[in-house]
Order: C-alpha cells, then structure tokens, then sequence
C-alpha cells in the first residue's frame, strides 16, 4: 500500500510542475497584452488588451509601468474617439503612477518595504510620463471631451502626476497653449462632480507659481469663481465654496498684477454681498438679504470657515506696507465693505473665530487710511438687551475694542482688537490726540447713584495699568493696556506732553472719582506709572505686566524732552533703573534690558535742566555704578531675546489653556531696533556723542546749505516754468500774429497789383511834351486816388513788416533768457552733487529741454453720520 501511495504523489507532482510550467508569468502575460495592444488590427482587441492591463496594474506595478507606459500614450492619441479605451488607459496609468496610501489596508506580504518602493516607483513613472511635455498637452486636450469618465479620470490623472511631481507638471502645464482654457472650462461643466474636481485641481496648480497663476486670472478667473460662490450661497454654501474662495486667495496672495487686475475688474465692489446671508429670513417674495450679524443666523462649521476665507481675502488686499493697499483702502470704501465687517468683529453673537479674523480685517482696511479710520471712529455698539423696556446706552466702537482687550477670556480675539484699537491711530496724529484728551477721567453722575458711571478708553486703560493687582491672574489686562497707552503717545510730542498734564489724586485707587482725602495733592500720571511698577516689582507682579509699564515709559519718554525732565524730577527713578540693570542675579533679563533702553532715552534727550542729572553727571554714574560693558551687554542680550525676536503685529496662540508666552508690542521693538545703537554708544563714549554732535552740526551746516540751494533749485525752475509757459503763450500768439500779418500782406499786395493794373489802364498815353504840367492836368483824378491808396498800403505794409520784426526779437530774447536760466540750474545741481546730494542727471535735462524745443516750447501742465453696530 505505502508503494501505491508513493507512486501517487510522484504521479500528482509530475502533473503539478508540467501545468506549471505552461502558466505564464506576470511579466510574460504583461508582455502579450502590450503587444496586443500595440500590433491589434482590431480595436475591440486593443480595448481588451489595455483593460488587461489595467487589471493587472495594481498587483504588478512594476511590470506594466516599465512595458506599457508608451503603448498607452500612444493609445491616448491614437484612439481618442473610443471611450472605453482611453476610459481603461486613463485609469491604468492613474493606477501606475499613484503612490501608496499609508492609511490603505495593505495585504499580508506587505510591509513597510512595500509600501517604499511603491512611493518610489509612483514618482519614477510620473517623472517618465512628464518627461515629454506632449504626453501631459495630450491629457489637456482630452479634456475636450464631454463624456464623464474622461473628463473625470483625466482630472484624477493630473492630480496623481501635480502630487508627485508638482514643478515639472506646472512647466509642462505652461507649454501647453491651451492648457489653462481647458482647465477653466471645466468650471463650466453642469456636472457639479466635475466642477467640484476641477477645482481641487486648480488650487494645487496655483500653488507657488505665478505664472499660472497669472494666466489662470486673464482666463476671467475671479469674475467666474465669485459667480460660483454667490450662486451657492456665499458664506452658508457648501464646500465648494470653501474651495472657490481658496483658489481666489491662491491667485492673489502675493500676485501684485493679480491684485490690480481683481481691483480693475470691478470685484471689490461684489465682497459686501458676500457678506449677506439669504436664507435666513423670507418674505412673499422669496429670501431677503440679511447681515450675517442678524440675530436669526446661525453658525455651522462650514459657514465659520467660509466666513474666515471671505475675511481673509478683504485683508490680502490691504496687507500692510503693500503697493495696492492705499489704493484697495479707497476703492472699499466707496464700496462700503468696513460697515458689515464692523458689524461682525463687534456683535458678540458672531463666533469668536470670525471675530478674530473680522477685527484683523478692520484692522488691515483702515491702517495709514484716515477716512477709514474716520468711519470706525464714528461707529457705535448698542449692547444686547439684558431686559426687556430698559433702553441700553450705545457705547463708542473705540471704548468697545479697549474693552474687548482688556476683559475678553480668548487672547486671540484680545489681541485683534488690540490690532485694531493700533491701526486707529497708526499715522493719525488727531486720533491719538482725541484719545489723550480721554486720559482724563470723565465727570462723575453725582444724579444717580446706583447707575454705572460713564468711561472713556484713555480713563479705562489708566485704571487697567494702576489697578493691576485687582487682575493677578490676568497680567495680560494691564500688557494690554500698556500697549495701548504706548500706542496713544507713539511718536507724537503733543500727545506725550498732554499726558503728563493728567494729574491723578494719589489716595484714589480707581479712575472713576472718589479716593483720597482733601489734603491728597495730586500726582502726574507719569509718576503714578512709575509707582506701580515699583510695586510690582517689590510684590513679584508678573513678568509681562513689569515689562509692558517698562515699555509704555520707554515710548512715552523717547523724544520727549519735557517727560524726560519729568522723569528724572524724582531720583528714585533713575535709581530703580540702575539698580535693576546693575542687579547680577534676581532680575530678568528683559527687564534689564528695557531698563538699559530708558536709562540711555534719558541720557540723549537730557536737557540738563536738571543739576542733578545733566548728560555729563549721568554718563558717568553709568560708567562708575554699571560699567559700559554691562550697560552694553544688557540691552545686546534683550534684542537676542526668543520672546523680543517672535514680536509680530498679529498674535495668534492655538493654545489658550496656559498663558501665552508674549512679552513685546512690535511697536517698541521696531523703536528700540531702530533708535538703541546710537543712544548705547553715546551713553558708553561720551567722544563719541561730541564727535555725533560736531557731525551733526556739520552736518546742519551742509544741510541748510543744500536746502537754501534747493530752494535756489525751485525758484529757478519755477522762474523756468514761468519762462516756457510766457514762451509757449508768446509763440503760439506770434503764430496766430504772424499768420495774420501774412494774411494782410498778401493782401495788400494782391490789392497793391490791382492798383498798378487799374493805374496803367486808368492813364492816358503820355504827351510828348516837354512840361509836366500839361502831362499831370490831363490825368484822370480817379488814378490819383489809386495811387495815393497805393502809398498808403505800402506804409501799412512797412508798419506790419516792423511788428513782425519786433516780435522775432522779442522771442529771441526770451530764448536767451531760458537758455541762462538752464545754465544756472546745472550749476546749482552740480554743486548739490558735490554736497553728496541726489539730484537728476544733467542727460535727463537736456532730453527735456530737447523735447521742450522741439515741442515749439510748450510745457504739460467718509460719510458725516455715525454708524450703529448690534452687538
């Protein structure tokens, strides 16, 4: 039996290996296919073969990529008509090129390995297929086609080759010459599947490429796109949505000729519909356009993020320091889009997100701009009703953003309204003076007891920063309200000087009135400050609270001398600043390092009309109680500071649990950066601040000369202007003189040739006689009329011959006279370029001038009502 069994299995294994052997293998099979594809008379049969193949590409990637790539690009162009073959080759190279999914399940045998060398060969056959620009202009041609599956599978097939090789599909894009139209039109299809892919697939076109971006723009891209946006609901659409306004910040974010073109083409005017919810509230005669901040809104995921996109795109259009922003500022003005983004930063029922964004977006609109400014200054936020009949006071949007920074519990929203209280009176030298005349605590209502007394931002900032221990676990209130308070006196002497003029009784323990007793003689403001950052240092206050009243006292006493010397009037000051830059152990770095800051603000701006702390006395008490070195070092050490060098104008914390670990306005670390080197050397070097004055004064010297020769400069091109103008009047009227001199000449002579004819007609045959008499009594009196009219046509003609003459000179002399004028003005900016002036080129003017010759001469010449916000 056991030799039945053997014999058995010998039999079965013989038969095993022999039907073995005649099963292809995966590359034999992958082979056949190719060549069946490629040599297949009939197109069913090349049908089959490449649908072959695209079954076969999943498990055995490498064997189709590596034979079947050129047979299915030739396919691709060879057999456009037939659906179902490019539909199967189309996929079949989606397939080849793809990279593996990490989050895909993955079969036993495979393994990290796998996994690896799938990625590597995705991106091997993408850069095989993009090797040959046409392969990627055949995709873009196919797009053509209005069936589903083409369109829709060449879609995914361009975002498989922009993911794995996104440079060289963009250049390839590029040489196509109708590539970017046939991705526009898809934005067209009714299909929204389609639509919807075509966007995904613009918006990682556009990434990091100008070029594209560019030319996607003049495909009358944004006109499109917001056209998409508004029929789908605008900030209560769906997703799509979300990826129309993606693709609309993609073209403009950092694109300048994007940005002019979005403003030329009328689309800033269509943001505030934007900004309109539809669906929220109907009437008979459908839905009726409402603010977003109408109590009847409600707020899901999608429309927050849709809300946000829209911000987003007002502030791209107005970043700080750009070409266009000066210019997008006006036009949204005219365009009224500050109002209802207003309205959202202020109405407490809006999230807190779109708020943050919404108050970086007012922000950004009226920053340099004071007729935006004008409109948020005269806005107004009427509370939320807490009770029904009880009227609610409107409140100042001013007082509303201090409030905001200082009381809100999201430090995100905190800082934009912070952001947005700096860019009120960013360049506005009246606004901040309006908000100084606040500093003042407003009069108390001695009528009504029980009722809330009135604040003003200036009162309500003071008592954030005095009463600082009433906020312990909140430092950031009184950071805030030093950063704003430095803000309200940046920069501007008036301010500066005013707010030493606040006198604040020193038993008064809160800005509202009551406190201290009759005998309590009021204390300047700047003294006050000065004292409660003593405390705050004695009683271990928090870090940021004594940096932010270091920092408002650093701006508030730069450039100032009259606060310097109100400063230096108590000299416990200057002691607590030595003593905590002198301190080796116990104080913070960033604290030494302002405290440096002010010491060296109070040694320039010293008018040494105190005796006690003239410049001299107070350079050396520097040197003798600190030591250069140390007073050096200790402000080298703050700029080095992580938390000075993270100073941004927007804060944005994704965490809000801990306290975020922000020290410095940017305001004062622009300030330091820009004005500490010169301050610190001349604190260090008293040579050297003598040598700066002698230059300095030499340096007036040249520079009153330059501008006496500047003035020089504009009177003489003004006397030029004069002078072309008085040349080009005087041509054009010896023109029209000249003309009619002419006219009358040829006249005259005209007339004086017909008098001649009629003479010699008139005249009878001279007698032979000899006498004269007889010859002229027989002359007809009508020839003597003639002639005597002759005579005196030839005098006018003589008196007109003169004038002309005189006139000719007359613009001679005129000529001569620019002609010196030129000469002195070259002289002139030759001597300013010796002075190290920048003047224009000597070439430049006698271009103009040619052309002036040449020419004949000649020379080319807010709303006043206040706005109500809903809270």
């Amino acid at each position: 039996m056991s030799f039945l069994f053997s014999a058995l299995n010998a039999a079965t294994s013989a038969a095993s290996a022999a039907a073995s052997a005649k099963t292809p293998s995966s590359g034999e099979t992958v082979a056949r296919l190719v060549d069946r594809a490629t040599h297949a008379t009939l197109l069913e049969d090349r049908r089959a073969a490449v649908q072959g193949l695209r079954g076969m590409a999943r498990d055995y990637t490498h064997d189709v990529g590596v034979a079947a790539i050129p047979v299915l690009v030739h396919i691709l162009k060879a057999d456009r008509m037939d659906v179902e073959i490019i539909k199967a080759a189309l996929d079949c190279l989606n397939i080849v090129c793809s990279r593996s999914d990490p989050d895909a399940n993955v079969t036993a045998n495979s393994g990290p390995a796998k996994l690896h060398n799938s990625n590597d060969l995705g991106r091997m056959f993408t850069e095989v297929y993009t090797k040959d620009p046409s392969n990627v202009t055949v995709l873009l041609e196919i797009l053509e086609e209005f069936e589903f599956y083409i369109r829709f599978n060449t879609i995914q097939f361009l975002m498989t080759l922009l993911e794995n090789y996104s440079e060289r599909l963009q250049e390839c894009v590029l040489t196509s010459p109708i590539g970017i139209a046939r991705l526009m039109d898809l934005l067209d299809d009714p299909r929204e599947i389609i639509r919807n892919e075509a966007l995904l697939l613009l918006i990682a076109l556009t990434s990091n490429n100008t070029e594209i971006q560019k030319i996607i723009a003049f495909e009358n891209a944004f006109e499109r796109l917001l056209g998409i946006v508004l029929a789908e609901g605008a900030s209560e659409g769906d997703i799509v949505v979300q990826d129309c306004l993606t693709l609309t910040l993609n073209l403009l974010r950092y694109n300048v000729s994007n940005q002019n073109l979005f403003r030329e083409s009328s689309c800033i005017q269509k943001i505030p519909s934007l900004l309109l919810s539809h669906s929220v509230i109907e009437d008979a005669s459908g839905p009726v356009p409402v603010t977003l901040t109408h109590e009847a809104n409600t707020w899901s995921d999608q429309k927050i993020v849709n809300a946000e996109l829209i911000l987003e795109l007002i502030r791209i259009l107005v970043v700080p320091n750009s070409t266009n922003t000066v210019g997008n500022q006006k036009i949204m003005n005219q365009a009224g889009i500050l109002p209802p983004i207003i309205d959202l930063a202020l109405c407490e029922r809006v999230p807190a997100k779109v708020r943050v964004q919404a108050l970086n977006a007012v922000g950004d609109v009226i920053r340099g701009s004071n007729m935006n400014q004008e409109v948020l200054g005269k806005s107004v936020v009427v509370p939320p009703k807490k009770e029904k009949g009880i009227h609610q006071i409107p409140t100042s949007a001013i007082l509303y953003l201090v409030q905001i920074a200082l009381q809100s519990e999201v430090f995100n929203l905190r800082a934009a309204a912070a952001y947005c209280f700096q860019s009120f009176v960013y360049n506005n030298p009246d606004n901040q003076l309006a908000l100084a005349a606040t500093l003042t605590p407003p009069p108390m209502d001695t009528t009504d007891s029980g009722a809330e007394q009135p604040q003003s931002p200036g009162s309500l900032l003071i008592s954030s920063v005095l009463n600082w221990q009433s906020a312990r676990a909140d430092p950031y209130r009184a950071w805030f309200a030093t950063v704003l308070l430095a803000h309200i006196v940046s920069e501007n002497t008036r301010c500066q000087e005013l707010a030493l003029s606040v006198r604040i009784d020193s038993g008064v323990t809160n800005t509202g009135g009551g406190g201290g007793g009759d005998d309590d003689e009021p204390v300047s403001l700047l003294h006050k400050v000065i004292y409660a950052l003593l405390v705050a240092t004695r009683d271990g206050g928090d870090l940021r609270i004594i940096v932010g009243m270091l920092e408002l006292i650093a701006v508030w006493l730069f450039a100032c001398v009259k606060a310097v010397k109100e400063f230096l009037s108590e000299g416990s000051n200057l002691q607590f600043l030595i003593e905590q830059v002198n301190a080796s152990s116990g104080v913070d770095p960033l604290v030494q390092g302002i405290s440096a800051f002010i010491i060296a603000i109070c040694h320039e701006y010293n008018d040494n009309s105190e005796s006690a702390f003239t410049q001299a006395s107070l350079q050396s008490l520097i040197v003798s109680r600190i030591g250069a070195d140390i007073f050096a070092s200790r402000v080298d050490r703050l700029k080095e500071s992580k938390f000075f060098q993270k100073a941004a104008l927007y804060f944005t914390v994704e965490d809000s649990r801990a306290l975020p670990e922000v020290y410095f306005d940017v305001g004062f670390v622009e300030l330091l950066k820009s004005s500490c080197e010169p301050m610190i050397k001349a604190v260090i070097n008293p040579k050297v601040k003598e040598a700066v004055s002698k230059k300095a004064a030499e340096y007036a010297e040249l520079q009153h000369l330059v501008d006496s020769y500047k003035l020089q400069i504009a009177q003489q091109e003004y006397e030029l202007s004069e002078s072309r103008n008085l040349l080009a009047q005087t041509e054009s009227f010896h023109q029209e003189e000249v003309s009619k001199l002419q006219a009358e000449v040829q006249s005259l002579r005209a007339a004086l040739a017909t008098t001649k004819a009629l003479t010699n007609d008139q005249l009878p045959p001279r007698p032979r006689t000899p006498t004269a008499t007889s010859s002229s009594s027989s002359a007809d009196p009508h020839v003597a009329a003639l002639q005597r009219q002759m005579h005196a046509l030839q005098v006018d003609m003589q008196l007109k011959t003169q004038q002309y003459d005189m006139l000719v000179q007359e613009q001679e002399d005129l000529l001569v006279c620019l002609a010196e004028s030129d000469i002195t003005i070259r002289d002139l900016k030759a001597r300013l370029r010796a002075l190290g002036q920048v003047v224009e080129s000597d070439d430049d003017d006698d271009d103009e001038d040619g052309g002036d010759d040449e020419d004949g001469g000649g020379a080319g010449d807010g709303t006043g009502k206040d706005r109500t916000v809903n809270a």
